[in-house]
């Protein structure tokens, strides 16, 4: 039927149908959404009745907006869409519209106001400024000194907004009709009731914090004494706390003790765990087939480990290996492991509901491309997260696949292709490509993994433009927290994008010479509410 402007198909005020006398024209039809969004600017022209042209924003990131108590307008950024009166879908995706409430860099007004008024604006927070003091003649202060008098006053609810950099501002033109992002800055009555709308919808997410780890290989955290290494004792508090796989060095029970007992005292309230490579002992078909020979023939172990390996895989019968395998699975999934907030995940999805109202779901998988035989491996060549385009005979057919969309955590224990998966040497990407594609599908807002020790670190990448911008921590800082700390919640500088961004985190805590040096990462991030 296509899209219409008419309203002869429309029922009449009494609901009956109108009489069809003419076709469809050509000047009734419409056209779809331009759905303009944040990014680099890009506009196509469509040619519309009479040879005049529409131009139709794809992408922008920049528009004039004024501010009416100064009389002044100034071209500024386009930060983020903070509300919109008729979707929260178009908040989610930041899509520009008229209407929309937006936050724009507050830097432009402020440099008019301190060169017109001669006073600093919004910088009550900083304890020293960079710049120093100008130079000005008696007149022009005493010019500056009677503006501000008059009408230098700002009201404090934009002075805040001062202070944070970013100003709340509605769009007044339409995007996808003039390729423009217009508008004006709110102040009095109107900001108040925009920002009471802002904190009702605000919500329906709830700031949460993640603690992340992966790749221990039995490493416990140091003493709290040792105040060289961030990855000390005890590990810092959250909501929640995800391991990314590679739990032991060689899947040995008694290894797999060790992290379970440090893991039931971490100050958590939920703890999703997720298998590697190293692991073995968690892949049943692995393990029965050919995994239990590292057992059998590994030396280089001390005594102890050695003793807890035999009574792994002493056993000669099928029916004892297997045995074993279950006994190590039953022990991250025992009563007293549930108990302490732990959940073992295996390949799929979950949804959890935390105390504080957050549900989200999470994505899990242990596997990885072949590697050494190791275990949970495929052949690279195999798309084991995304479903086949047609399902024909030989078509391998992945059992989970990642959803398209729904998912708000991917726990994998393997990069994605390209992002912190470079190994040393070589500096090739060693990341699946596959798993990139199902991780550009789904858009979760955190992808945690590990694997690839020195990928160590955490960026986000911008899924229109494929930018990535890796998150710098001071080192002083996260030697005394305990943690690298990346804060992208609705309370920071710079909130995620969901939808348009993903954080991702490489989290192991060992480098390439297996040396816990590593700090967990601490993650502050908006999650779903129940």
């Amino acid at each position: 039927m296509g899209i219409s402007r008419d309203s002869r198909h429309k029922r009449s005020a009494t609901g009956a149908k109108r009489a069809t006398y003419r076709k469809k024209r050509a000047f009734e039809k419409g056209r779809q959404p331009a759905n303009t969004r944040i990014g680099n600017k890009r506009i196509h022209l469509v040619r519309t009745r009479g040879g005049n042209r529409k131009f139709r924003a794809l992408r922008l990131d920049s528009g004039n907006f004024s501010w009416g108590s100064e009389g002044i307008s100034r071209k500024t950024r386009v930060i983020v869409v903070a509300y919109h009166p008729s979707n929260n879908e178009l908040v989610r995706t930041n899509t520009l519209t008229k209407s929309a409430v937006v936050q724009i860099d507050a830097a432009p007004f402020r440099q008019w106001y301190e060169a017109h008024y001669g006073q600093p604006l919004g910088r009550r927070r900083q304890q020293k400024t960079e710049t120093t003091e100008e130079k000005k003649s008696n007149s022009v202060v005493k010019k500056q000194a009677e503006r501000f008098a008059e009408s230098g006053k700002v009201e404090s609810a934009v002075e805040r907004q001062f202070e944070a950099g970013r100003l709340y501002a509605v769009i007044a033109s339409r995007p996808g009709q003039s390729g423009r992002v217009d508008g004006y800055i709110l102040e009095g009555e109107e900001l108040a009731f925009y920002q009471k709308a802002i904190r009702k919808t605000a919500k329906m997410t709830i700031k949460t914090r993640i603690c992340i780890i992966s790749d221990t290989h039995t490493l416990t955290p140091n003493p709290a004494q040792n105040t060289t290494n961030p990855y000390r004792h005890p590990l810092p508090s959250s909501h929640i706390l995800l391991h990314a796989g590679d739990i032991t060095k060689v899947g040995l029970k008694a290894e797999h003790e060790v992290i379970l007992a440090m893991l039931k005292e971490a100050p958590a309230e939920l703890k999703l765990v997720v298998a590697g490579n190293h692991d073995i002992t968690l892949d049943e078909e692995y393990y029965t087939r050919i995994g239990h020979y590292r057992h059998r023939y590994r030396t280089d172990h001390t005594a102890a480990s050695a003793t807890a390996g035999k009574e792994n895989v002493g056993a000669s019968s099928e029916e004892g290996r297997v045995e074993s395998v279950r006994e190590v699975k039953a022990l991250w999934t025992s009563e007293e492991a549930v108990n302490a907030g732990i959940r073992y995940m295996e390949e799929g999805v979950q949804t959890f509901t935390l105390k504080n109202g957050a549900r989200f779901t999470v994505y899990a998988s242990p596997y990885t491309p072949e590697f050494c035989q190791w275990a949970f491996a495929y052949d690279r060549d195999t798309d084991r997260f995304n479903p086949p385009r047609s399902i024909s005979e030989g078509v391998f057919v992945p059992a989970n696949p990642v959803p398209d969309d729904g998912v708000d955590i991917m726990l994998t224990h393997g990069p994605p292709y390209g992002i912190l998966d470079k190994v040393v040497g070589s500096h090739a990407s060693v990341g699946c490509e596959h798993l990139f594609r199902a991780v550009e599908r789904a858009k979760p807002r955190l992808h945690v993994f590990g694997h690839i020790h020195e990928g160590y670190g955490a960026a986000r990448l911008e899924w229109s433009t494929r930018n990535q911008s890796i998150i710098q921590c001071d080192k002083e800082t996260t030697l005394e927290d305990r943690c690298a700390y990346a804060d992208v919640s609705g309370e920071s500088k710079s909130p995620l994008r969901v939808g348009d961004e993903t954080l991702f985190v490489n989290a192991s805590v060992v480098t390439v010479q297996y040396q816990a040096m590593n700090a967990p990462w601490l993650v502050d991030l908006e999650l779903p509410s129940k």
